[in-house]
This record gives C-alpha cells, sequence and structure tokens, in this order.
C-alpha cells in the first residue's frame, strides 16, 4: 500500500454498526431469469421531437403480446417517428404510439412486424426489501446492462421524492401526477433507462423505470408501478400527442443525453475491488448543496453546515462552493461517492484511492459483500479500519465529537450511515493525522470511505493553498458521501 499516513479509527469507535447485523440478504433475481427478460428489453428511439435535440432515446420491454411494446411517454410524447430497436435480435422496426397514459408516463407502442420475442406478460407487486433487477438500455451503450436494488422505504407518492424546482416544473407541465403511485429503486438508474422493466426473482415485471433528479446525476429515482399497466391498456388515451413538448428532455432526467456526453459517461466508470462505481456526473459543492432540497437527503443540516464552516476557517467560501467533485455511485449499496475532481483515481491492494498532487492527502474507500450467516457488518468495518491502520502504522486515535455521529442513521432510501472524525498519531514518529470516516451499509453488502490528512502535523500546511483545498475537497466528500444526492 502506498505511505500514505493517515488515521483510521479503532473498533472501539465502530460500535452502533450492529443495526445491520440482523438484516437478512435476500437473492437477487437469478442470472438466467434476467437474461430471458432482457431478451424483450428494447431501445426506443424517437425522431421530429420538440426541443433543442429533436430526438430522444430510451428502453422497453415487449408487454404483453409480441406486437407491443411499453416504454415511459416523455421517451416518444408528440414525436413523429418512433423506431424499436431489438438488440438481442440485432433488428429494427418501425413503431407507432397506439395508447398513452399521461398522468402516469406510461405509452403502449404497435410493432410492425415484430421478430419472434416472448412477451413479458407477467406482473406482481414490488415487496419490501425484495431484491429486483432493472433492465435497460443506458447512455446508448451497445448491450442491455442491469441493475440490482430493493423498493425503498418512505417513498409511496411522487411528491414524497421531488424537490422543490421538480415539483414546480412537474406541476408546471401538469403531468405525470404529483400524487401518482411510484416506488423508488435503491440502486443507480442511469440516464436512457426510462420505460425499461423492473422484475422480480420469478421473473415479473413490478414497475417501470420513469425519472430521476438532477439530469440523472442524483441516485435519486422513480418507477411507476406494474399495476398501472393495466390502467394504461383500460384508460389510455389513443397515440402519445399529449403535450408534453420539450419539457419531456428536462423534467425526465432518463431520456438519453448526448452521445458525446453518453460516451464520456460510459468512459469514467470505475472499477476497483472487484466492485464497480457508475459515473453520473462531475458537480461543485454549490450545486451539490443545491440538489439536497430533496425531503430526507440531508438529514442533518446543522452538522453540515458546522463542517463547511469549519473549513472556510481556511479556505475562502467562495473557493469552497467551486470545489468540483466527480460523482460515482457504488453498484452494491447505492451510496453516492464523491472524489475531488483535482486528485487522481488509482487502485491500491483492493482500496480505491483518489491522491492528492500536493501533498500526504487521499481519499480511499472500499467496498466489500458477506455473508450475514457466518459474519456481520460490525466485523467487516473493523476489518476494514484494522487492515487500513496497519497499513499506515497509525494508533492512539481520539474522536473529535464535534464531527462524529455516536450511531448509524437511517436514510429514506433504507441506507445505513454513520460519518464521524479523529485525531491519530503515528506509531512511530508521533506526528499527527486527522480524517474524517464514514461507513455505509445495507443487507449484506457494506463501503468504508475515509479522508486521510497526513499533513495535519505541518504547521505550515494550511499556509499552502493547494494543500488546504485538497483537504478541504477530501474532508467534504467523505461528508457528502454519507447524505442521499
Amino acid at each position: 500500500m502506498r505511505p500514505t499516513r493517515g488515521l483510521f479509527l479503532t473498533s472501539a469507535l465502530l460500535a452502533g454498526m450492529t443495526l445491520l447485523a440482523g438484516e437478512t440478504a435476500l437473492a437477487k433475481p437469478p442470472a438466467d431469469i434476467v437474461r430471458a427478460a432482457a431478451n424483450s428489453v428494447v431501445r426506443v428511439m424517437a425522431e421530429g421531437c420538440p426541443g433543442t435535440k429533436g430526438s430522444r432515446a430510451g428502453s422497453g420491454f415487449v408487454w404483453p403480446e409480441p406486437t407491443s411494446i411499453v416504454t415511459a411517454l416523455h421517451v416518444v410524447a408528440d414525436c413523429q417517428t418512433l423506431t424499436v430497436e431489438y438488440v438481442e435480435a440485432g433488428v429494427q422496426r418501425r413503431a407507432q404510439a397506439s395508447r398513452s397514459l399521461r398522468r402516469a408516463d406510461l405509452a403502449l407502442l404497435t410493432v410492425e412486424n415484430p421478430p419472434s420475442v416472448q412477451a413479458l406478460s407477467k406482473t406482481a407487486t414490488a415487496q419490501t426489501q425484495e431484491v429486483l433487477a432493472a433492465i435497460g438500455l443506458p447512455l446508448n451503450v451497445r448491450n442491455w446492462q442491469e441493475t440490482y436494488g430493493s423498493r425503498a422505504l418512505n417513498v409511496k407518492k411522487l411528491s414524497d421524492i421531488l424537490n422543490d424546482s421538480a415539483r414546480r416544473e412537474i406541476e408546471t407541465l401538469g403531468a405525470p401526477a404529483i400524487e401518482l403511485d411510484v416506488f423508488r429503486l435503491t440502486a443507480v438508474v442511469k440516464p436512457g433507462s426510462s420505460g425499461g422493466p423492473i422484475i422480480n426473482a420469478e421473473g415479473a415485471v413490478v414497475g417501470v423505470v420513469d425519472g430521476g433528479l438532477d439530469g440523472g446525476a442524483s441516485s435519486l429515482n422513480w418507477a411507476v408501478p406494474a399495476h398501472l399497466l393495466q390502467e394504461l391498456m383500460e384508460r389510455g388515451q389513443s397515440g402519445a400527442n399529449v403535450g408534453l413538448g420539450a419539457a419531456a428532455e428536462s423534467v425526465f432526467a432518463f431520456s438519453v443525453p448526448e452521445t458525446t456526453q453518453a460516451e464520456e459517461a460510459v468512459n469514467r466508470d470505475f472499477f476497483c475491488g472487484g466492485r464497480s462505481y457508475f459515473h453520473l456526473a462531475t458537480r461543485s459543492l454549490s450545486e451539490i448543496v443545491d440538489s439536497m432540497e430533496t425531503p430526507g437527503t440531508l438529514d442533518d443540516p446543522q452538522g453540515f453546515a458546522y463542517v463547511v464552516t469549519t473549513l472556510a476557517q481556511n479556505v475562502p467560501e467562495n473557493d469552497l462552493a467551486a470545489l468540483r467533485f466527480d460523482l460515482f455511485v457504488d453498484s452494491e449499496t447505492g451510496a453516492t461517492i464523491a472524489v475531488p475532481e483535482s486528485m487522481t483515481l488509482s487502485e491500491d491492494s483492493g482500496f480505491c484511492i483518489a491522491s492528492s498532487n500536493h501533498g500526504d492527502i487521499a481519499l480511499i474507500f472500499q467496498g466489500q459483500v458477506f455473508d450475514p450467516n457466518y459474519t456481520n457488518v460490525e466485523f467487516v468495518s473493523n476489518q476494514f479500519v484494522n487492515t487500513l491502520s496497519q497499513g499506515l502504522g497509525f494508533t492512539n486515535c481520539q474522536a473529535d465529537l464535534a464531527f462524529s455521529q455516536a450511531v448509524p442513521h437511517s436514510r429514506v432510501d433504507g441506507l445505513l450511515a454513520r460519518r464521524f472524525a479523529a485525531l491519530c498519531y503515528h506509531a512511530q514518529s508521533g506526528e499527527q493525522a486527522y480524517n474524517f470516516v464514514a461507513h455505509l451499509g445495507r443487507m449484506n453488502t457494506y463501503l468504508g470511505v475515509v479522508a486521510v490528512n497526513g499533513e495535519f502535523y505541518d504547521t505550515g500546511a494550511y499556509a499552502n493553498p493547494a494543500k488546504t483545498k485538497d483537504w478541504a475537497a477530501a474532508a467534504l466528500a467523505v461528508i457528502i458521501s454519507t447524505y442521499q444526492i
């Protein structure tokens, strides 16, 4: 491991993480079930659409019969030409919008001479803590992709998940209905996934991916439950000329972005320690704070303000607001990891390390999946801390109670998070180092994030603006990673 000096908290400070130990890991949909369902997933392409781009793309699936495709209405609304690509079959077909349900953002397409593809005719209701798979063709990728998560607690209506800005846009547009029945999937869902199916372990469709916040850069998303498909069939209006206009590009974040943006996002995905981290966007601190308007996102606004105020003693507030972060989503926990754009991201001994170019400052994170029949998250988090402590040679850690949480808190999306800070001493040199630490967990998966400041012992460190800004960015990255953004 590279010689970054830093502190990692002792096991005594991890008390309270046992809140996750009693959770039972539920089996995710088997690979053969997902593969079979993916055969029915298509890319939906629309041309001659209102707005500056003139074209849109999303996902869809064959339902309830081979000649019909379900997709999100905002993908095809008010567009002149529709094409369906059966990716697995390698063919394209022209389509017409036959029915639409404006309040639920659903559309049904009729396809001319479809290939022989089985319909996903079985539907069900998503159960609490049931592991689900969302399947789609995000970001104009060549092949289908799946992502796993469960139905989040505390989200039953669209109004439960909207921030003020999104609420105003949707209310002005008049669609979808603010009080629409929805559920949130605790997983990253990339732009271009709109209209894709969400299935359970039996292969039944439980929902349709619909939208998200902050242009797809937020892990907050919503899906339309499958029971509304029947309403689409029975009470949907004819066609898809529903007057959404250009708003379909802005209100619904999961319409695919321009190809150059899509390629950039795909190329910046990061694989580290056997785990995938999906790149969502690059945002300034001020933009990230703006995205925290959603109820339940910022669980401790006073604490967040205190961290920013403390850091502002050494970094001007304007410089703090301008700090930029690459936002990644952990494929297992669904947590958003904020990596300072100024740092270089690499892997070392199974740890993901973002290193400063201006001193002994780094952001380190690592994820683990464990078998709850043999261990629990307390053991895994202790293992994370002890491995790094031994590798970096720090001991005698003192918690900084001003920045530390005594016990984990449960986010609105069901993820448990705990953040704290401490000052430690190097076992040999006696030098000081200060760190912010975050533990994140859901069911049988864990993610640890640490900001290491080995420059704290240097009385001249704060006289170096580059070092000071990198430390502020690393510290904020840990704090941000515990929030739902």
